[in-house]
């Protein structure tokens, strides 16, 4: 024993408090109670964890930092998300490092090369990288995945099943029979079961339904996008995102076309904006908050636990339809 190196997961098991407690505890005490402060400090004198510069060993241990990789700093969704997160991150004495690769996998790559060395842990919210390079990162540093599911990985995903079947229903009692599923990016986990899940719930509700695409998840998108599809538009449109659905409104307007009575346009994730554009778009909301909150909090039981038999956690979070002025009865209004 007197080779073995006491470490704060010792001093964690045996005071029964979290490994981040017994952190601050030594770092901030102001951070803990009195009564956790002493029962720490007795677990540690227990086990003679003793330095002379605490925080120097506090920092070779633990970096008290996640990092937080996003597809794209500019698209709102993230916005929310990254709140979510930053909450949960502060309330367990975390910094966060963002990490923006645009959408780009070399980016992607790069970026994540340079994290691994100044972060505890990673969340992966729009991560194009393929399921053996996101397993190979997983033995080198936690990882938990959002918005898409990946074998041994911890993840977090919005029901999309759930959400489509709410969307198709929705068109289908307003009279629309034809639907196109407007894509996302090449490679988009989520895109493809967006996909999927359109397919079987338009069958559920009588809907003919295609998709075209794909297309980057912005407004320039959806504006391509209506101008490939405006000789031959269906009754409605179902984007991959709302960002993707502005660019398509906004165009089928500029061209005449009368939204919702000509064309139903809907988008996904219910950004702030979602409200205010086109008298408001029908969207499917994703909980983004509560995702970030709850990949965040996986993530820091990964830390803390390292030594844990690895039993990866899926979680699929509700979804819901927000009915606005872009979708309603065909041929009226």
């Amino acid at each position: 024993m007197a080779d073995k190196r006491v470490t704060i997961y010792d001093v964690a098991k045996t005071a029964g408090v979290a490994p981040s407690t017994v952190s601050r505890a030594f770092s901030r005490p102001g951070r803990v109670s009195a009564a956790t402060h002493a029962t720490v400090m007795a677990a540690a004198k227990q086990l003679n964890y003793r330095t002379a510069a605490p925080d120097a060993q506090e920092r070779d241990e633990r970096h008290h930092r996640l990092g937080i990789e996003i597809a794209d700093l500019t698209n709102p969704y993230f916005a929310e998300l990254v709140s979510g997160m930053q909450e949960s991150a502060h309330e367990q004495d975390f910094l966060m490092l963002l990490l923006d690769t645009v959408e780009d996998e070399v980016r992607e790559r790069s970026s994540l090369e340079s994290a691994i060395n100044v972060v505890d842990g990673i969340v992966l919210s729009g991560t194009r990288l393929s399921d053996a390079t996101l397993n190979h990162l997983t033995k080198r540093i936690p990882v938990v995945v959002l918005n898409r599911r990946v074998a041994g990985l911890d993840s977090v995903t919005p029901d999309y099943e759930h959400g489509m079947q709410q969307a198709m229903a929705h068109l289908a009692e307003n009279g629309i029979r034809t639907v196109t599923y407007v894509a996302g990016p090449v490679n988009s986990w989520s895109d493809s079961e967006r996909w999927r899940a359109a397919r079987a719930a338009a069958r559920a509700n009588g809907l003919v339904v295609q998709r075209h695409g794909p297309f980057a998840p912005t407004t320039v998108g959806g504006e391509q996008a209506f101008e490939e599809l405006r000789d031959s538009l269906p009754h409605a449109v179902v984007c991959y995102n709302d960002l993707v659905a502005f660019g398509f409104l906004v165009s089928a307007l500029r061209a005449g076309v009368k939204v919702p009575s000509e064309l139903s346009v809907m988008g996904h994730d219910d950004i702030l904006l979602s409200r205010f554009i086109g008298g408001g778009l029908t969207t499917v909301v994703t909980p983004k908050r509560a995702q970030g909150r709850a990949a965040v909090e996986r993530l820091v039981r990964r830390i803390e636990n390292p030594s844990a038999h690895r039993t990866p956690v899926e979680g699929s979070l509700p979804v819901r339809l927000v009915p606005r002025g872009t979708t309603g009865p065909r041929g009226k209004g």
